[in-house]
């Protein structure tokens, strides 16, 4: 396995681009629903973060499956990458059917209870009875994505991530303000254009999988006792993922209802933050993320004493993307908030927490490519051990 500079920017920036389309639907619906309304901006904010919470354990299962593809394909073992992916993709789209179910009858009480605004209860809701059905999209992208940084072919994520990107803004436009004849459906128009995005983004995957010489038929859901010990394998490394990124992702839930509670325009500001923030956060996953695929392959190869050598060269690499971007925020944030809001107060109340989360970056960039980094040996329970504030124990 290749570890050069050239090579790990090679595999980064097709994950890059995947992974920032994830944030980039969040970050459309929010730039668009800034010029509905404030209610609208707010509402964004909590039923994305649910949305986020639901997709994050399916992306926790991701990590160990990308481990396990990783680590079988650095050992040469290509029969057994096939089989291991088939069983994670078939596992994503049940675990997306029952999340899907459940939350119609879980999450309507539940935002009721924690929601103090009826208006902003109600527009929520108008965004997650569509955006929902997108989670079954999602998991497939998942597994798609998985597969393909675990074997480092990574250039068909660009292609999809461009698909998601374009649908999702024409989506949005049309659906959001009403355009070319079809009615104005506000914050229910970016709930449906974020859902079709992540089908189109799904199908391209299927496709490219299924018709090009890189990609491999699915095994056949036949032998369940074969599939049971794989799903195991799997569930191994990515139980402890799942549940620390819901963890991660909850704690964002708590925090937008107790802003809420202050207000509208304390909610649509801090709406505004996370999601800028959100662009530099993926430029840090994206490096991390190829650190822990190559940490993999570095491991099935034997190749264990080349393993800190590599973060030292993933963590140089993300600062020399990272520290530009700060500098532009802090110098022209205007850029960034105008996006989505022309609104000057939500715009100068804005300008505090952006440059303390922009200033958080120089400490998350080796912190979370070395959490990657373990996680990418297996040892997935020692990245959560360390992530919670309470103890811990198998």
């Amino acid at each position: 396995m290749d570890i050069s500079y050239k090579n790990i920017c090679r595999i980064t920036l097709p994950v890059l681009l995947s992974l920032l389309v994830e944030q980039i639907i969040g970050i459309t619906d929010t730039a668009f629903l800034g010029h509905v309304g404030e209610t609208e901006l707010a509402a964004s904010a909590i039923a994305g973060v649910c949305y986020l919470i639901l997709f994050v354990i399916g992306s926790g299962f991701g990590v160990g499956l990308q481990v396990l593809i990783a680590r079988l394909n650095g050992e040469k073992k290509n029969r057994e990458v096939t089989t291991i992916f088939s069983t994670g993709f078939y596992f994503l789209i049940l675990l997306a059917g029952i999340i899907i179910i459940a939350s119609q009858f879980a999450l309507p009480p539940i935002l009721h209870q924690v929601i103090k605004s009826e208006k902003i209860y109600s527009a929520a809701l108008l965004y997650l009875n569509w955006r929902i059905y997108g989670l079954l999209f999602a998991f497939i992208i998942v597994a798609f994505r998985a597969y393909y940084i675990g074997i480092t072919r990574t250039k068909i994520l660009s292609v999809c991530s461009l698909t998601m990107v374009v649908v999702n803004v024409i989506c949005n436009y049309v659906l959001v303000f009403g355009k070319f004849g079809f009615p104005a459906f506000g914050i229910e128009g970016a709930g449906m254009g974020s859902c079709i995005a992540e089908f189109s983004a799904a199908f391209v995957f299927i496709l490219y999988y299924r018709f090009t010489t890189n990609g491999r038929l699915f095994e056949r859901i036949s032998n369940i006792k074969r599939q049971w010990h794989d799903l195991k394998r799997i569930l191994h490394l990515s139980s402890w993922t799942m549940l620390q990124s819901f963890l991660s992702l909850a704690s964002w839930l708590i925090f937008f209802v107790v802003i809420e509670h202050i207000g509208e325009t304390a909610l649509a500001t801090s709406n505004i933050v996370r999601s800028i923030s959100a662009v530099p956060f993926m430029l840090v996953q994206a490096f991390a993320s190829t650190g822990s695929a190559l940490v993999s392959n570095l491991i099935g190869e034997g190749r264990q004493n080349m393993v800190l050598s590599l973060c030292r060269r993933v963590i140089k690499m993300c600062y020399y993307f990272c520290i530009p971007l700060m500098l532009v925020g802090f110098i022209f944030p205007d850029l960034f908030l105008k996006l989505y809001t022309d609104n000057t107060v939500l715009i100068q109340e804005s300008l505090s927490p952006l440059y303390i989360m922009l200033s958080s970056f120089l400490l998350s960039v080796p912190a979370f490519v070395l959490y990657c980094a373990i996680s990418g040996t297996g040892n997935t329970f020692i990245t959560l051990k360390h992530y919670c504030p309470v103890k811990v124990d198998k």
